[in-house]
């Protein structure tokens, strides 16, 4: 593992008889690097690696100075665990250019690793991560930053550049930014990482959970038939454990498994197996669809859209408005509601049954497994495989709460 030298590559000549000076880097590599000095044979000392002719004592001065600067950033990348991290072109790089805090060779921009990160994700993942992309490219020329770049300050004016958002918008977009470092960190890519010590700022989100009460004069509402098909969607959710309607679109009857609805979270890949309740069978039976479990994914072409449609009608269902004692009717004699909930989605479902089943005093790892969350240590959870049974008595538990059992 020879140290680095000078030599004179006599290999080719040039047409005014003259050689290239090289710096042969040695520790194992085979990389010569260019002087910018070319002097005859006769001028050169192979013995001594120096320049013995005319301006000899100038031109070994400024060779000593190069092959020492050569020396010194090989001894910093060896002392900082990077020198058998970089490719051949990453060193010659990094030795040539001696100002570059990191290399560019072969090392993806901040825009680009994006990219790449989002072509990862599916669903509504790679949309957020599509998002924080657009605010990056609106912030700076995300395709020229490296990530040696990025500072705590710069991560400030990112955020700062967030305006209109709120607290907790502002700060996926900083998660989704410090995930895809996270990456670059584990593909050797930088060894910056910015966010160290860094406090990403939040706020308690409002819980969006249905009072109890309001769940059951929702489940015993007299609905036309239109709102009772969405009324019965929402219900269906909850009584899946907050299933999402991006999974709830795309069960078939395949999906269906000894009793269980078995599938994979489109947002994690998490395997689900639910039992299906009595009250979950019956909605289940009442919109049987063909292609899709329900066959309100058959007329539906996008999930998004039948998602809109539910929204939109949850929010307007409640009891019939009452004005001197009388029920009041629109023109199309359909009943005037009075919204039980103005700001409902289906998302509440899944908040929900989490606040119901904590009140029934439900242990923690039962609900977190129930949701398809990590809880605890992930090593223990390689050697205890939960109980299915666990779950199914805790879903019992919430729905019978609901029907006043």
């Amino acid at each position: 593992m020879a140290k680095s030298k000078l030599r004179l590559d006599t290999r080719r000549k040039l047409k005014d008889g003259t050689y290239p000076v090289q710096i042969a880097v040695g520790y194992g590599t085979n990389l010569y690097l260019a002087t910018g000095i070319f002097l005859p044979a006769s001028d050169w000392d192979a013995a001594t690696q120096r320049a013995t002719g005319k301006s000899a004592k100038r031109i070994n001065s400024v060779l000593d100075t190069l092959l020492t600067r050569v020396a010194n950033r090989i001894l910093e990348l060896r002392e900082n665990g990077r020198w058998n991290n970089l490719t051949s072109p990453q060193l010659r790089e990094m030795l040539t250019d001696l100002d570059l805090d990191a290399p560019t060779v072969g090392v993806p921009t901040l825009g680009s690793l994006f990219e790449t990160v989002i072509g990862t994700k599916a669903g509504s993942t790679a949309t957020m991560y599509g998002q924080t992309l657009k605010k990056l490219v609106a912030y700076c020329d995300v395709y020229n930053v490296r990530f040696e770049a990025i500072t705590k300050l710069w991560i400030d004016g990112f955020y700062a550049s967030l305006t209109g958002l709120s607290v907790n918008s502002r700060g996926m977009h900083l998660r989704n930014l410090r995930n895809v470092i996270n990456y670059a960190l584990d593909e050797n890519y930088t060894q910056n990482y910015p966010f160290r010590n860094y406090r990403i700022p939040a706020e308690e989100t409002a819980m969006r959970v249905l009072p109890v009460e309001k769940m059951r004069t929702l489940r015993t509402l007299q609905l036309s038939a239109y709102d009772s098909e969405y009324r019965d969607i929402f219900l269906l959710t909850f009584y899946l454990i907050g299933i999402n309607i991006i999974d709830l679109s795309r069960l078939t009857k395949d999906n269906i498994v000894d009793g269980r609805i078995e599938y994979r979270r489109a947002k994690t890949g998490k395997f689900y197996s639910i039992k299906i309740e009595a009250e979950a069978q019956e909605i289940l039976d009442r919109y049987k669809g063909k292609a899709h479990l329900l066959r309100q994914f058959d007329e539906y072409h996008s999930y998004k859209d039948y998602a809109a449609h539910l929204n939109a009608a949850l929010r307007k269902i409640g009891p019939i408005k009452m004005v001197g004692g009388k029920p009041q009717y629109h023109k199309n004699h359909l009943p005037v509601m009075v919204p039980l909930e103005p700001a409902v989605t289906t998302y509440w479902a899944r908040y929900s049954w989490v606040t119901y089943a904590a009140d029934l005093d439900i242990p923690k790892d039962t609900i977190s497994e129930a949701l398809g969350h990590v809880y605890g240590s992930k090593i223990t959870g390689v050697y205890i495989k939960f109980s299915r049974d666990k779950i199914d008595a805790a879903n019992r538990r919430v729905i019978d709460l609901v029907l006043g059992r």
